[in-house]
């Protein structure tokens, strides 16, 4: 399928690794140009160069912290300066470890999670959305979680900034539809980052069970998410969702919130 991407420009705050990167790839098999933003120099330069490398396209990477005001607007107006006017931008970033029950985190973690979940999504929206409007329009993909729309008490901070990212974005597609910008957002579940294959290591060496079976403690009774794949995600597969609503052939697709889940209960 060809995506209509050739020689367009996309933004990803997020891009060095996981979903971030595995939608790059998808978008510079069709010929698209990529800016990449990580808060590491290294791992951003170093995915940039993979990618130009392997697919023949233009790729470069770009610092900047979303938890930090400023540093979202300089990044993005010194892609437009470099790069050229961007035609979409995707958001996969987000703090996860400053987390827990009501009783557990403090307004630090509250405000920690406010400003790189949802600020970070605001700024990058803000500061990108004039520059496509003024060129015609574009598309914005943001990240939610399967916890924004389903309890999680362990991850208080973190699901309500996450359902007010799904808001935000629903705001974005009804507000300026007629601008020629639409605006999805993906809602992940469990997926086997580095992170989760840590916590399965753990299980299955603490309670001595094969991996499968610590995968299923996982899911089931630690993350209360019982899916009908039985397995976490992969990162490609998320990435090759975010790359379609990113693209034009997601024409006629805004203000959807989209469950990639692996088949929970919500």
């Amino acid at each position: 399928m060809d995506l209509g991407v050739r020689d367009r420009l996309y933004i990803i705050f997020g891009g060095s690794r996981g979903m971030g990167l595995e939608a790059a790839k998808v978008l510079a098999a069709d010929g698209a140009k990529l800016a990449l933003v990580s808060r590491s120099r290294a791992d951003i330069d170093a995915a940039a160069a993979g990618l130009a490398e392997t697919y023949g396209v233009t790729a470069s990477g770009y610092v900047a912290d979303g938890g930090k005001p400023g540093e979202i607007e300089a990044v993005i107006s010194k892609i437009a300066e470099t790069m050229g006017t961007p035609r979409g931008l995707l958001v996969t970033t987000g703090l996860t470890g400053r987390n827990g029950t009501i009783e557990d985190v403090d307004d630090d973690d509250w405000e920690a999670n406010f400003q790189d979940v949802l600020m970070g999504h605001v700024r990058a929206i803000r500061a990108t959305a004039p520059l496509m409007i003024k060129s015609g329009g574009g598309t914005v993909v943001t990240t939610a979680a399967y916890s924004a729309r389903a309890a999680k008490s362990f991850l208080f901070p973190y699901a309500s900034m996450k359902a007010a990212v799904i808001n935000l974005t629903k705001n974005v597609a009804k507000t300026y539809g007629l601008d020629g910008i639409r605006a999805n957002c993906v809602c992940p579940g469990a997926f086997d980052t580095v992170r989760v294959a840590g916590r399965i290591s753990e299980i299955e060496t603490s309670q001595a069970v094969s991996r499968q079976e610590a995968t299923r403690i996982l899911m089931h009774d630690v993350f209360k998410m019982p899916v009908a794949l039985g397995r976490p995600g992969q990162a490609s597969e998320a990435g090759e969702l975010m790359a379609f609503l990113l693209s034009e052939r997601a024409a006629y697709l805004t203000g959807a919130i989209i469950n990639i889940d692996g088949g929970t209960d919500f």
